[in-house]
């Protein structure tokens, strides 16, 4: 269960082989691209502007390929899992709420992990800072405040939904890159951010969201 992986303790190993790439069809352009994570077997954590009117969803890791299904998704926060069919690799856990301290996580180094052109990508990252990034939701529809990780990072489009992980375990999923600042990016933190796709993956209950809905 996701409450479970929140607090899973660290694994003997850290290589992300759960590291998957994600195209959808459904809202215009006809096809959309993504990359996400494998937090428990067979459940992959991503951005959710990634599978906003997703009719289907094709997951790979560079060596196999399956299909996936919406188990939970928020549009305010910008977060979903989703259900694939095949667990394709070992899962990388989530951080815990006391790896994420500001005082610990500003400064140090890590890696995003993303899916270019059907192969896995490193992109070195610095954590800036902690923030609450103020931003739309993913139809424009309102402003909502996202806790958040501001990184150093040379992102482009199509990582979206990457995970930024720090001492093998994921503490952010990249969302934005900076309009005003080149190799600027921004992460939102699945642990305070995560409320309401834990309680969706928890009872099951999607009906408060318009799977899809593409504006």
């Amino acid at each position: 269960m996701l409450a479970a992986a929140l607090a899973l303790p660290a694994c003997g190993s850290d290589l992300p082989d759960g590291v998957v790439g994600l195209t959808h069809t459904g809202c215009p352009p006809e096809e959309s691209h993504g990359s996400g994570i494998e937090v428990e077997p067979g459940l992959v954590l991503t951005a959710a502007h990634v599978l906003k009117g997703a009719d289907e969803i094709a997951i790979t890791n560079g060596r196999r390929t399956t299909t996936a299904t919406i188990v939970a998704f928020d549009p305010t926060m910008d977060l979903a899992l989703i259900r694939i069919a095949d667990p394709l690799g070992a899962p990388t856990p989530l951080a815990e709420l006391d790896d994420i301290a500001e005082s610990d996580i500003e400064g140090r180094t890590g890696v995003a992990y993303v899916v270019r052109d059907g192969a896995v990508r490193t992109i070195p990252v610095t954590v800036r800072r902690m923030i609450n990034l103020r931003t739309e939701d993913i139809y424009i529809d309102g402003e909502y405040d996202r806790p958040a990780w501001e990184l150093d990072a040379a992102t482009q489009a199509g990582d979206s939904g990457g995970a930024v992980v720090i001492d093998g375990r994921v503490i952010g999923v990249l969302s934005l890159r900076s309009n005003r600042f080149e190799s600027r990016a921004y992460a939102i933190d699945p642990i305070r951010g995560g409320a309401t796709i834990r309680e969706q993956f928890v009872t099951g209950d999607l009906t408060a969201v318009d799977l899809q809905r593409c504006t």
